[in-house]
């Protein structure tokens, strides 16, 4: 069923992956230090799935279109870079927030409509991401063993790649929640929202030059 020597590897190669900052890492982070560890998990959830919806689009003609066609390949770009600048923005001019929110009580008072928003947020931020698309074209081929079923491999691989994201991103969430009490001055609070806000923009507006060198050249 698995190649464990090749899944071994990829175990390792995936773990330094996940581990490096990426929008994920920061919208984990940001929303850890603004809400506490007990509501940003919905987000974490989102990112986690969306690397499962991810892995199954990678995995079908669609991701194989995304990676042959420099068109549709510099759409998917150029929506990911434009919702990370909303995210941006939106985190920019967010009002300085109050730490009172990540109490377990005020936790545990949140609406499932608030819920599934925070889930669907981490979901859409990793459906735009291109590269996420790219490196599982990539990752993926490298650890399957073609002497052995394929589906089976791709859905343990998607399973431990989901698994890893949700625990690394909950150990991120973690250590920012626990040094939230550092923070807690409504300045503090300010600057966060910018550093955050000011990342996003930033990893947005490297896309759009990427984009911008590849239709020029």
């Amino acid at each position: 069923m698995i190649n464990f020597s090749l899944f071994s590897i990829f175990l390792v190669t995936s773990l330094f992956v996940i581990a490096t900052p990426g929008p994920g890492v920061l919208l984990s982070l940001t929303s850890a230090i603004r809400y506490g560890l007990g509501t940003a998990i919905y987000v974490i959830l989102g990112t986690s799935t969306g690397t499962v919806v991810m892995a199954a689009i990678s995995s079908t003609g669609l991701g194989i279109l995304i990676s042959t066609s420099p068109t549709a390949y510099e759409i998917i770009k150029g929506l990911g870079a434009l919702y990370m600048l909303y995210l941006g923005v939106k985190l920019y001019r967010a009002k300085p927030f109050s730490f009172d929110l990540a109490s377990k009580e005020k936790a545990s008072s949140v609406t499932i409509k608030q819920k599934g928003t925070l889930w669907l947020q981490g979901i859409t931020l990793q459906m735009t991401n291109p590269q996420l698309i790219m490196f599982f074209i990539s990752l993926f081929p490298q650890f399957i063993d073609h002497n052995l079923s394929f589906a089976p491999q791709v859905c343990l691989m998607t399973l431990a790649y989901f698994c890893m994201v949700f625990c690394i991103h909950c150990i991120y969430g973690w250590i920012a929640s626990n040094f939230r009490h550092m923070l807690s001055t409504p300045k503090a609070a300010r600057v966060i929202n910018c550093v955050g806000g000011s990342f996003f923009i930033l990893l947005a507006a490297r896309v759009f030059y990427d984009l911008a060198l590849e239709l020029a050249a």
